[in-house]
């Protein structure tokens, strides 16, 4: 009789085995195939990198622009005391030219000596890029200019510089000093 259990019990291992294999079968049919999964493994890795990649060179690229704005700035103190001087010799050459006009060759050659060593440190200064800010006629600009005070003035419009007291200057286009000016008020 323990043939006939064996034979029963055959059978049902062979039914639970089916249907087992059935379960895994179904499984099988849901999971993704190894091949297929590794692919799309390797495509997330190749867009991370590439991700990365990118964000590695936008960190060099601005790096870079950073280390560039660094270099053209390093001298901005030096640039404004420089730019103190040169509004020293702006007013010697407005004040001698009174003495030059008097025609003494000696005061006429210091008066012409200061003009050119103006000249010279203007030039200096805009090879180094730096741009001057503050003319006289110009339109008052609350950007560049720093009013510190106020005229009438019929010969001039409304909100126009009418002197320059201390010129500005810009390096760069990065405003380092603003012009100090009269301005023209409005009537």
């Amino acid at each position: 009789m323990e043939t006939n259990d064996n034979k029963n019990s055959v059978p049902e291992d062979n039914e639970n085995s089916q249907g087992h294999k059935e379960v895994v079968a179904e499984e099988e049919a849901k999971e993704v195939p190894p091949q297929k999964a590794a692919i799309e493994a390797a495509q997330k890795a190749e867009k991370e990198i590439l991700y990365i990649r990118a964000e590695f060179e936008n960190y060099k690229k601005r790096l870079i622009k950073e280390q560039e704005t660094a270099v053209k700035m390093a001298n901005k103190n030096l640039i404004s005391e420089l730019i103190s001087v040169f509004d020293l010799f702006e007013h010697a050459i407005a004040h001698s030219n009174k003495l030059k006009d008097k025609g003494e060759p000696e005061v006429t050659n210091f008066v012409t000596g200061i003009e050119m060593t103006r000249s010279e440190l203007s030039q200096l200064l805009t090879r180094f890029g730096v741009e001057l800010v503050g003319q006289v006629g110009e339109t008052f600009d609350p950007n560049k200019h720093e009013a510190i005070s106020e005229v009438e003035s019929k010969e001039q419009t409304a909100n126009t510089i009418f002197s320059v007291v201390q010129k500005g200057c810009m390096l760069h286009g990065k405003l380092l000093k603003p012009a100090r000016v009269v301005i023209v008020k409005a009537s």
